[in-house]
């Protein structure tokens, strides 16, 4: 189950940067440079956007987002008094209830496909230097 994740999160990638390479006019450009640089930039888009979020979820693993879900679970139920029930009690046991659900959860495969694209970006880019010069 875990390597079908990764190579959903992987065809997503390739498709985000297939259709940046297409906007950028990769399959209808006549010169190698424009080929090679508008595949480049395809990579390096897909490798930002997955580098970003592969980071926040990362951060989000450490518990740094806690607070504020503790507050608008809190917010909500004041506007919503029945749909939401106080389970949690306060921050601390909210917390530790995150804590538990989150053992074993790993969220590095967004920021390894993220490497790779930029890794790939990059020796795209040093082609493309080659090529014009």
């Amino acid at each position: 189950m875990k390597n079908v994740k990764v190579l959903i999160q992987l065809v997503v990638g390739l498709l985000i940067a297939f259709f940046i390479m297409r906007y950028q006019g990769a399959f209808v450009a006549t010169k190698t440079s424009d080929i090679v640089m508008a595949v480049g930039d395809g990579f390096t888009v897909a490798a930002v956007l997955y580098l970003g979020v592969g980071a926040l979820m990362w951060i989000s693993t450490t518990g740094f987002f806690d607070i504020f879900g503790f507050a608008f679970k809190k917010a909500a139920r004041v506007f919503i008094p029945n749909f939401f029930v106080d389970s949690e009690g306060n921050f601390y046991e909210y917390k530790m209830g995150k804590e538990e659900k989150r053992k074993g959860f790993s969220q590095y495969s967004a920021l390894i496909i993220g490497a790779i694209f930029l890794v790939i970006s990059i020796i795209l880019t040093v082609v493309w230097y080659m090529i014009v010069e």
